[in-house]
């Protein structure tokens, strides 16, 4: 009984709040706009050049699959797999994007 307590727990503890195989597929250059990339990923973690570029940073679990990392002030770093990197263009609407691994 306390085995399947236990193993009830760590799976529990395992799951990774809004990781998704398929969380990044919805980002198309020159149909994605600025408002959708905030509804699906929240706030970005740093945004530069007044909104019209922004970053995430991105964890990658290999059985639940993407997720966005909110920022530790203690270690922001900590978890984070991936920097990605949106531009959009002067009217919103993506145009470029990015997913660069971070050591």
């Amino acid at each position: 009984m306390v085995a399947l307590v236990v193993s009830a727990l760590a799976g529990c503890a395992a799951t990774i709040p809004g990781a998704r195989a398929d969380l990044l597929t919805f980002l198309r250059a020159g149909e994605t706009t600025r408002e959708e990339v905030v509804l699906k990923l929240g706030p970005p973690s740093a945004r530069f050049e007044q909104g019209r570029v922004f970053t995430y940073r991105v964890g990658r679990d290999a059985k639940q699959g993407y997720h966005v990392v909110t920022q530790n002030p203690r270690q922001p770093w900590e978890g984070v797999r991936y920097s990605m990197v949106l531009v959009f263009d002067a009217s919103g609407v993506l145009e470029k994007q990015s997913l660069v691994a971070v050591q």
